[in-house]
């Protein structure tokens, strides 16, 4: 991808993108079940209930009754629905296997189900202009390692695993760009910021601290 590609779209958070794409994709929604995998306090029921989906919560801890506990190294519990949609939000990271992860989710889903994936973006500028000061990315550092960031996702590694999960990019897109609108507070910051914006311009793929991909279930 070049400096030429313009039609990526933006979103400045991972609910932004995910409420965009239940929107686009009414007919799969609508009536159906939408797996929130990582669900965590349950902060995307709503959007999915005010596009129409079934919301059906599902995580490695159980942080709301309603929720399913689901360790993705295994298939999908007995008692959770077969999944029209599934929202995979900022959970990839976290994963010990994230290819057989995403095999178990594929196995969840009905054929021709979407799937709405988010994930730290490896080459985004912070992480860029990090990995030169420091060595690592601002994103997957040690002290990441308690929060089991174990799994870093360059795009070119989770495409080649959706596929071999069964699945077929439909989109990809920017996601949390908050970061460009906040002041800063010291030249130091002032400084860090245009030279983030450089590596930006230098490469579409490192704007967003995290990215979002769209795929569809093909087999």
């Amino acid at each position: 991808m070049n400096r030429s590609s313009t039609k990526i779209k933006s979103y400045s958070n991972r609910a932004e993108f995910a409420k965009s794409i239940l929107k686009n994709n009414a007919s799969k929604v609508q009536n159906n079940v939408v797996s929130d995998i990582g669900s965590g306090f349950g902060n995307m029921k709503s959007i999915v209930q005010s596009t129409g989906g079934k919301w059906q919560p599902l995580d490695y801890v159980k942080k709301i009754p309603e929720s399913i506990i689901w360790d993705l190294n295994h298939k999908a519990p007995k008692e959770a629905k077969k999944a029209e949609v599934v929202l995979l939000l900022e959970v990839l990271e976290h994963l010990n296997n994230p290819l057989l992860g995403i095999q178990n989710i594929s196995n969840h889903m009905e054929k021709n189900g979407i799937l709405i994936l988010t994930t730290p973006n490896p080459q985004s500028s912070k992480n860029t202009l990090s990995l030169f000061l420091r060595g690592a990315l601002y994103a997957f550092q040690e002290k990441h390692i308690k929060e089991n960031h174990v799994f870093t996702p360059w795009k070119h590694v989770v495409y080649e695993f959706l596929k071999r999960g069964g699945f077929e990019v439909l989109e990809y897109a920017i996601v949390d760009t908050q970061y460009k609108s906040r002041k800063s507070t010291s030249l130091k910051d002032w400084f860090k910021a245009r030279i983030e914006s450089y590596i930006e311009y230098r490469n579409p793929l490192a704007k967003g601290m995290s990215y979002g991909i769209v795929a569809r279930k093909i087999s």
